[in-house]
This record gives C-alpha cells, sequence and structure tokens, in this order.
C-alpha cells in the first residue's frame, strides 16, 4: 500500500527564501518513491492533496499529474 505525507522545505525565489510544502508517496516498507515539491506554502492545501490521492490509491506514477491538476482546480 502507499502513503502519501507532506513535507516542508525551505525554498529560495529571486533570492527571497519561504518555506513551502509537497507531497511523497511512501511505500509499505517506508522507503520515498516519489514526491513533488513546492506545492504551497500552506500546509493544508499540501494535506489535502496527500488525502486525496491515499483516498483514492493513486499509483505514485500520477503524483505529478495530480498535483499539476490539483493547483490549477477550485480544490486548490
Amino acid at each position: 500500500m502507499i502513503h502519501y505525507r507532506i513535507f516542508e522545505e525551505t525554498r529560495e525565489l529571486e533570492g527571497r527564501k519561504y518555506e513551502s510544502f509537497g507531497v511523497a508517496a511512501f511505500n509499505s516498507e517506508g522507503d520515498m518513491i516519489c514526491a513533488v515539491a513546492d506545492i504551497s506554502p500552506d500546509p493544508e492545501k499540501a494535506m489535502r492533496l496527500a488525502r486525496m490521492c491515499e483516498d483514492a490509491a493513486l499509483s505514485p506514477i500520477h503524483l505529478i499529474d495530480a498535483a499539476e491538476d490539483y493547483i490549477i482546480s477550485d480544490l486548490y
């Protein structure tokens, strides 16, 4: 089973640092399979995507597409 979790990182844009959240997929052994960084500076928005991916049992190969669709959707 795949689990999706958020992670936080410090990013930089035009010399200005900011905190941002991404979503990562983990296998049942706890190994990270893939990740999409810089989804949102709002942890709730990243958490919403992680929950949707987990509820849908999303294959990790679709995480990038799911993140792109989520960001442009009304759910974001």
